[in-house]
């Protein structure tokens, strides 16, 4: 099955912003590559404020690393990825989402998608 994650990283160091997000991704990846799972894509989403303080582990966050990756892997690792991420304190907050790709083979990530549709507009027939 193809999943997509959404996460928020913390930022603990303000002169390594990504830091904390790049070896959450990496950990994560290994942990999909390893139960023979495959990572399609790793987008960054940049480091973003966010809308409200949220509090996770005991410690208030109010901004984050945003990152998105597309992976393809069976539902046992899928759940292991939700536990782990649910304890991982680098973690403010992550969304898992199954992509159906009944339509495509190849559908790519949210954000890839929505880019696409946006060079496929022609501002001038409008």
């Amino acid at each position: 099955m193809l999943y997509e994650l959404i996460a928020i990283a913390r930022i603990s160091d303000p002169l390594a912003v990504h830091s904390e997000a790049k070896e959450l991704a990496s950990t994560i990846g290994k942990l999909v590559i390893k139960n023979n799972g495959v990572v399609r894509e790793i987008v960054s989403l940049g480091a973003k404020p966010l809308p409200k303080l949220m509090k996770k582990a005991n410690e208030r966050h109010f901004q984050g690393s945003h990152f998105l990756m597309l992976f393809d892997s069976s539902s046992a690792v899928q759940r292991e990825i939700l536990r782990s991420l649910k304890n991982d304190p680098r973690v403010i907050r992550s969304n898992l989402i199954r992509v159906d790709n009944s339509k495509t083979l190849n559908p790519g990530s949210s954000v890839s998608r929505i880019l696409s549709s946006l060079n496929d507009i022609h501002y001038d027939e409008i």
